[in-house]
């Protein structure tokens, strides 16, 4: 069945696919949802650094077949990236997590901000969700922008020092976080120097044209539905938090992809979702087991998120399990992160299980998606029945 498997999805022309038998079933799933035009993109699970399954399927962009090295938008799933990079950074005592960031970033005490430390940044409790200064549509997209909307805030008073998501500025919080404590030039290239070079992890952000051009396109049911949305309640603190976008983006534009937005624009292969995220739990990996156990321990949790409007638990930037709004399968210390449209990457630590899906065909749904909670059910079958 395995090899059937690979083969009708290499006729369709993609190329390099492993199944080992144990999950065959859960690659024939994923070629049926492919073939039936519900769903194209590429699925990857690991054990502990062995691959048991990579599969691609469906058109990346038209006219072209998803490859092994296609790009696939992972939104927030970038946060948990970006997130490793901050555990890595304290394993290695280039900061630790009581460091008040305004130490290493003199600008952003201003507002009364000085106290607010690494972990609080971490766990979501900066009141930084949103900024209390006026914002310009597109801000999202320049670097050096929103550092400064960030350094002038005041922290939101109803989120300040409570698990709040902070949806658009987690990733530049953290990532001008990181920088300045590393001294590095930018977070894409502080990225690649700690963890996708040591990895071989086929993770972008802020891509180049030849990454663009092996980007895959994406599509929604309604792409004006998001943005719409926005105008019906425009002073919540969801489109509080959404206002820095371009209110036309489609997540294909050339401003999109190769803006450093680390909270959402980072693009990826199912495998390299899947190395990533083991590195939460492996051993051996790239942070050692006193960081893994910590960072999984609960920091917060919030029965309805004031952003999101869904269940959170927080670690230390990563989610923990919480089916149905954020599924991670039974094991109820899995850990991982949901990404807008339906990607989604999590690790099992009882199993050193991890798991990298992107998808081209965007989920509306907040938190994880019917077709991610599919493939998740039927790995979990696979394994009980191996």
């Amino acid at each position: 069945m395995a090899r059937t498997v690979a083969e009708k999805l290499e006729q369709q022309g993609h190329a390099r696919m492993i199944v080992t038998p144990e999950l065959a079933p859960l690659a024939e799933h994923f070629a049926r949802t492919v073939e039936s035009g519900a769903d194209r993109g590429a699925l990857c699970v690991m054990r502990n650094g062995a691959v048991l399954l990579d599969i691609q399927g469906g058109a990346a962009r038209p006219g072209a077949p998803w490859a092994p090295d296609t790009l696939a938008c992972c939104f927030s799933v970038t946060k948990g990236v970006i997130s490793l990079l901050a555990h890595h950074m304290v394993a290695s005592d280039d900061i630790a997590l009581d460091t008040p960031v305004a130490s290493v970033w003199p600008e952003f005490a201003a507002g009364g901000k000085d106290a607010i430390t690494l972990l609080d940044v971490l766990t979501h409790r900066a009141g930084l969700a949103v900024v209390s200064g006026a914002v310009a549509e597109g801000d999202l997209y320049d670097w050096g922008t929103m550092v400064r909307h960030l350094e002038r805030s005041t922290p939101e008073a109803s989120l300040f020092g409570t698990p709040a998501y902070h949806n658009m500025t987690y990733g530049h919080l953290l990532g001008e976080t990181l920088r300045r404590a590393a001294g590095a030039r930018s977070l894409p290239e502080l990225l690649m120097e700690r963890l996708f070079e040591p990895l071989g992890a086929d993770f972008r952000i802020g891509l180049s044209e030849s990454e663009q051009a092996r980007s895959a396109r994406l599509t929604q049911a309604d792409p004006k539905a998001l943005f719409e949305a926005l105008d019906d309640a425009p002073e919540s603190l969801f489109a509080r938090s959404m206002a820095f976008f371009d209110r036309h983006e489609d997540f294909n534009s050339p401003r999109w992809r190769g803006a450093v937005i680390g909270s959402g624009s980072g693009h990826a292969t199912a495998r390299a979702l899947a190395t990533v995220y083991g590195q939460f739990i492996w051993d051996n990996a790239i942070i050692p087991p006193d960081r893994q156990r910590d960072l999984s321990k609960l920091h917060g949790a919030t029965p309805k998120d004031p952003i999101l409007g869904i269940p959170i638990s927080f670690g230390q930037g990563i989610e923990l399990n919480g089916p149905p709004d954020l599924d991670f399968g039974p094991n109820r210390k899995a850990i991982g992160h949901w990404g807008a449209g339906g990607a989604q990457a999590f690790c099992d630590p009882d199993l050193g299980l991890s798991f990298g899906y992107v998808t081209g065909h965007m989920s509306d749904r907040m938190g994880s998606s019917s077709r991610a909670r599919r493939l998740v059910h039927i790995l979990y079958e696979c394994l009980d029945r191996a």
